[in-house]
């Protein structure tokens, strides 16, 4: 091996540790920004509300697996996926009472949907669906 040969490879391996190092860098920032947007989204804005039969929060995000199909089969297009960039986590299902609220199907076909029982399947009869909590103020 040459002298040259010699000094070509430390080049080289200086240029790896370097582009290594950039990238493990790059990569920590990314983790640290998705775990504040992970932290943001944990938290339903107090105007959404789960489909009807929706188990508590931190069960329903755990047992949902983002599929969609409640919102495909809800029959009035009240339901919506999360969107990156909204205060709701991405791919899970919700509905805004005020712009349309919940219609009440009598067959419930968002929980008949559910492949995971993140909608309870047991609920039957829509009149025991429990969505939000209304509080009205007395003026």
């Amino acid at each position: 091996m040459t002298k040259s040969d010699k000094g070509n490879k430390s080049i080289n391996r200086r240029q790896f540790l370097t582009t290594t190092l950039k990238t493990a860098c790059s990569v920590g920032l990314m983790g640290v920004g998705l775990g504040f947007y992970a932290q943001r989204a944990n938290a339903l804005p107090p105007l959404a509300i789960r489909p009807p039969g929706a188990l508590p929060e931190e069960d329903f995000l755990g047992a949902c697996i983002r599929c969609g199909l409640c919102v495909r089969d809800c029959p009035f297009d009240i339901l919506f996926l999360g969107q990156l960039g909204d205060d709701i986590p991405s791919g899970s299902p919700y509905f805004l009472a005020r712009t349309g609220p919940c219609e009440m199907c009598e067959d419930i076909p968002c929980v008949a949907a559910c492949p995971t029982n993140a909608l309870d399947h047991s609920l039957t009869d829509i009149n025991d669906a429990r969505m939000g909590l209304a509080i009205v103020y007395d003026q």
